[in-house]
Parts: structure tokens; sequence; C-alpha cells
């Protein structure tokens, strides 16, 4: 959305008396058009309201803090339906990206400069195809491939101090400015310039307000200062006279229809509305998907924004239990044990394998998996395998083996770290291999066989197929999950999420 330019009334705008029905019939079509194409998209466009408006403010399209749409006429009027949707889309996703509440307290056209150049390159990338969604020329200047994947925050910070650079209008980059005073600075400067910079007219402590605010207007525009403002020709000032509005005391505004609304509502008001449009988009989402094969048929960044809320996460402390209890009650199966469904089926099926043996814990000892992961997944799996009654045996590694313990009890492992000073700390290098060529090893054959093992890792190891394990493995992990290619059970362990 490009910026609006200033203007003293905030009244809201209003439609235009003219017959709209042509244009109107043009917004309908490119939104059934959408939800055609992309029943999620076109769904989230379809929950904006839309105006058309002939507001002086309203030079292309833009969303106010109430969730309307306003299209200036005559800028819908010269839309190609491929431009017209993207539009619409734009719009939609300032509403549905949380645009306003996000801003907090960061300068209105900046930040809207920002959440532009975001939006823009979701569309641009969209798999749609530019014969279908297509910016407008208006919308051009606002994307920038060295934004790709970042947030509207990041992009923020990244913005020139001018934003002339990004073709902007000086009358936009004095705004910026003003945004970026504080309410003294604002005042003064105000003040100066309605005195024509008198010298008398402000005290010592103003003029080292007007001096501090000009500075941060672009030097382009504002021109050389001089060592002493008060002393400046008032001719010097004439260009920032023409663009500056007066702000004659703290309550002075700009007339700015994207934020004057917003600025308006209570908080209640504006925790409402951002509400609703949680709703929205869980609302899109789920009508996206009752034809779909899942959240995989969303955009990349609404899959991210909405996968927790659409796959509700267990945390990892009930997560880990129930891999390891599923486990322990027979996922494998056996011939040699028939299963009770054989009779009624008339042939043999395989029954469960009821695997009573020790469960082996795996534990990468390489220096990444902190001291408060550990002791809370220790604490947790300690838990679980108390209540199977099961022995342990405990191996701690990094590129090599470096403790393998059996322990006939579960609740030995924290005797064992407490006690004899087992110290879960490695040298250099981590290669879960070694674990399996110990396991493999002809030094331990005199140990129960393991059918079950827990491997604990930050998940910076160069990962071996499943398959080459000798066992059943859960991967838990601190930081990074194995790719689904190499075939594991795999679990976050999500210690900050959970544990405070």
């Amino acid at each position: 959305m490009p910026p609006l330019e200033p203007t003293a009334t905030q009244e809201p705008p209003s439609s235009s008396p003219a017959d709209l029905t042509v244009l109107k019939a043009r917004l309908f079509r490119a939104r059934a058009t959408l939800v055609e194409a992309s029943p999620f998209l076109g769904s989230l466009v379809l929950k904006v309201p839309l105006l058309i408006t002939e507001d002086p403010r309203v030079e292309t399209a833009c969303v106010d803090g109430r969730g309307i749409c306003y299209f200036g006429r005559s800028f819908l009027e010269a839309l190609e339906l491929p431009a017209l949707r993207s539009v619409l889309l734009h719009e939609a996703l300032h509403l549905a990206l949380d645009a306003f509440p996000r801003c907090g307290a960061r300068r209105p056209l900046r930040w809207n400069i920002a959440h532009d150049f975001a939006i823009n390159l979701l569309i641009d990338e969209s798999d749609l195809g530019r014969d279908f969604l297509g910016l407008p020329e208006a919308f051009k200047p606002l994307l920038d491939a060295r934004f790709k994947g970042l947030p509207a925050e990041e992009i923020y910070e990244g913005l020139p101090q001018d934003l002339g650079e990004l073709g902007l209008a000086d009358a936009d980059c004095i705004r910026d400015a003003i945004e970026g005073m504080s309410r003294e600075e604002k005042a003064a400067f105000g003040k100066a310039i309605l005195n024509e910079f008198n010298q008398e007219a402000l005290s010592a402590d103003e003029w080292g307000s007007v001096r501090k605010a000009a500075e941060g207007i672009p030097a382009r525009i504002r021109g050389d200062l001089p060592p002493s403002l008060a002393q400046g020709r008032p001719e010097r000032f004439d260009r920032l006279r023409e663009l500056f509005p007066l702000v004659a005391g703290p309550g002075g505004g700009y007339g700015d229809l994207w934020f004057d609304a917003w600025t308006a509502l209570t908080a209640a008001e504006r925790e409402a509305l951002r509400e609703s449009w949680r709703e929205k988009l869980m609302e899109a989402a789920e009508q996206a998907l009752q034809g779909a094969k899942g959240i995989g048929h969303l955009p990349g960044w609404a899959q991210k924004l909405l996968g927790p809320l659409l796959t509700p996460q267990i945390p990892w402390q009930a997560m880990l239990a129930q891999r390891i209890h599923g486990h322990l009650r027979g996922r494998r199966r056996t011939f040699s044990r028939p299963g009770r469904r054989s009779h009624a089926v008339g042939a043999v099926l395989p029954g469960p394998i009821k695997d009573r043996g020790p469960v082996g814990v795996f534990v990468d000892v390489s220096g990444s998996v902190g001291p408060d992961q550990l002791g809370a997944f220790m604490g947790e799996l300690v838990g679980i395998l108390q209540n199977a009654e099961l022995p342990v045996r405990l191996i701690t590694w990094d590129a090599s083996v470096q403790e393998d313990l059996y322990l006939e009890h579960p609740e030995d492992i924290l005797s064992a770290i407490q006690e004899r000073s087992l110290e879960f700390r490695g040298g250099g290098g981590t290669d879960p291999r070694c674990v399996i060529e110990r396991l493999d090893s002809l030094e331990v054959l005199d140990l129960p066989a393991l059918n079950f093992g827990v491997l604990l890792t930050d998940g910076y190891v160069p990962w071996p197929a499943a398959d080459d394990w000798p066992l059943d493995l859960l991967v838990v992990c601190s930081d990074q999950l194995p790719g689904p290619n190499f075939g594991y059970d795999a679990i976050h362990l999500e210690l900050g999420a959970h544990n405070g």
C-alpha cells in the first residue's frame, strides 16, 4: 500500500456518488477468480469490506485500522484483472498478518513500507503465476529481492534513512521525519516555522529541539543547517514551510487514513479486531483444507503461521511418553506369537513382540546439548522407564563412545551421575555411527540385546540411515531434526516452550 498524502481533515472517506456498478462487478470478479485459484487466499480477500472512494488521500488503495479496504476510483478504473487481484490480496494480507498491532512504537509510514515489501514479495513468489497475479506499477518500487524471506520487523531496520532512495516523494520523507520526532521536537519545530524562525520566539531549549528535529530531515530537502538556527534567514526554510505540516503542540495530527482509525480505537477494540482476524485466518485455512490433502497445500508463509494452530502441539514430555510406550508395547510383530485376530479371520496373523529387555539411552555429549535440556530430558526419561520397570543401557558419545553402562534400574541413571561422577561431556566431533559400531561390537556380546533405544542429540550430526541401526530407535533433538529421507521417528525437545 503506497503511503497516503497527509491532509488537514480526518473525516472517513465516502463512496463516490456516481454509478459504480461496473467497478463493483470487476471487484467481485477478481475475488471470485482468486477463490477458484486459491481457496485459502480467496477466502481471506472475501473477508475484507471494500469501499470505492474519491477521497484525495486514497491515490491507490489502502486498508485502515478498522479493517476496511479503500480503492481510489481512478486507480481502480485503470487496473487490469491480474493487478486488481494482487492489490486485493495485498490489502487483505496487511490485515491477516497483523500489520497494525505489530507496528508498536515504530514510525507508521516506515512500518507500512516495510510491510509492503514483505507482502509484495509473498505475492511475487506465488505459484499462481504472474499472468494471474501481477503487481501494478504503483507498487513496483516496494519490491526488493534483498528482503526475501525477512519479516517486516527486519525489513524496517534495513530501510534507508532517506526514504527518497526508495522513490518516495519529499512530502513522504518529511512525514517520516516528523514521525521520528519526539513531541517536544514537533512542537518546537512547528512553533519555529509558525514564527518564521524569530530568535525571540523560542527559548534556548526549544532551539535545541528544533535543531535535533531538523537533523532528522534528509539534508537534500532541508539543505545545510546554519550554525545557529535562530540566526538563519527565513527564506532558507521556505521549502520546509511548504512541506512540513504545522504542529503547534503535542496534539497535532497528520490526517493519516491508514493509522488514524487504528489509534482512535480503545485497547479492547484493537484486541477484538486482532482476534477476529485470527479467526478469519483459521476459517480460511479450514475451508481451503476441506478438499485438499493437508496443510502442505497452503502457501509456505501460511504453513509457518498456521501450523501450530492447525496441528496442535503436544508438549514434548507427553510425546516422549507416547512414543516410548508405543515401542515398549510392541510395534514389532512376529508369526511365532500369533495375533488375537488370527482365529476370527481364519489365518495366522503376526502378534506383537513384548519387549521386556533393556532400553538403550544414547546421549550426545559433544557439548551442544545444554545442561538444562539434558536435565529435563533425563528426569522425564527416568520417570517413564521406572513405570515400565526396565533396565537401561546408558551410552554417552560424541565422535566415539565415552561411557557404556548397564543399569538394572532406570533411577540408577541419576545415581550414576551423582555418585559415580559420570560427566556428560565429551571431546570434539559428533558421529552417531560410533554407537552403532558399539552395539555390534564383540566386546559387549555378554550384555542383553537391545530392541529399542532413545537417542538424544542437538541434531547437528552426520545422520546414518535409520535402517543402519540394529534396533528400533526414537530420536529426540534439542535443535535440528533429521530430514525425512533418513527414515527416523523423531521429536523435538522444546524446553523453552514448556519449562520456562
